[in-house]
């Protein structure tokens, strides 16, 4: 058995949830996109930007479970 605090597992909750959810309402980037000044969007709003925020998230929990192994 593996003991985790508390806040730390709802944070990580926090993290896959915010995660997950750019994830399903990301969108491809289009003409009208690319001829506007999207550098003021959000990048998670893209496919691009959100998949680079879930690795990130992904990578943060891995290495916060696998702390509680050593």
């Amino acid at each position: 058995m593996v003991m985790i605090s508390r806040p730390l597992v709802e944070q990580l909750i926090v993290q896959l949830d915010r995660s997950a959810h750019f994830c399903e309402n990301a969108r491809g980037m289009t003409e009208v996109d690319l001829r506007a000044d999207f550098h003021a969007t959000e990048p998670t709003e893209f496919y691009a930007g959100a998949s680079g925020y879930a690795r990130a998230t992904m990578r943060d929990v891995l290495q916060s479970l696998e702390s509680h192994l050593s």
